[in-house]
């Protein structure tokens, strides 16, 4: 058994590495990469940092002052008979669970590199509804406009048609089956 004396001391010196080592991580993660004395570190911190998203620049500790516009990743399915359906596949998922922010961090590749994700995205989307005879699949961003507090004591959801901006990304046609 351990005495009670080590014990502390143990527990305290266990504590005093974790916040020293939480502390380099949050000096190192917004350092620029230009050092390589911060390369080297990112090296060993990097799985830390991207566990609680703390991989950010300076300003994620600066207060934002101006209007923070979100965008949201949607797509349309146009079949053969030219019928149109769109979906929301932020909506399947919780904000809470960690399979949100993957598919989050996938859309957000898809709407600012569409020339390296689109097709690959067009293609999995192609093939998950399969059922409905794809001709072709439109990627779209959909950037919220003003939202105001009086909007929401309304009843009115920030994603409605009329606060939203909707951009076509890209078309592609589904292959023939």
């Amino acid at each position: 058994m351990i005495s009670s004396t080590w014990r502390q001391r143990l527990t305290y010196t266990v504590m005093s590495v974790f916040v020293a080592w939480h502390t380099l991580a949050l000096v190192v993660a917004p350092a620029p990469l230009s050092s390589a004395t911060v390369q080297n570190l990112r090296v060993v911190l990097q799985p830390y940092l991207s566990l609680l998203r703390l991989d950010n620049p300076w300003n994620f500790f600066a207060p934002y002052s101006g209007r923070l516009h979100l965008s949201r990743f949607r797509y349309t399915i146009e079949d053969k008979a030219g019928e149109k359906r769109t979906f929301d596949p932020e909506a399947e998922f919780s904000w809470v669970t960690p399979t949100y922010y993957w598919f989050r961090g996938w859309y957000t590749a898809i709407i600012e590199y569409p020339d390296e994700y689109a097709d690959n995205a067009a293609a999995y989307y192609c093939r998950r509804h399969a059922s409905m005879h794809p001709a072709s699949i439109t990627l779209l961003e959909i950037e919220e406009n003003d939202f105001t507090r009086m909007d929401l004591l309304a009843g009115k959801n920030r994603w409605d048609p009329e606060f939203v901006t909707q951009k076509t990304i890209k078309q592609v046609p589904c292959p023939a089956e």
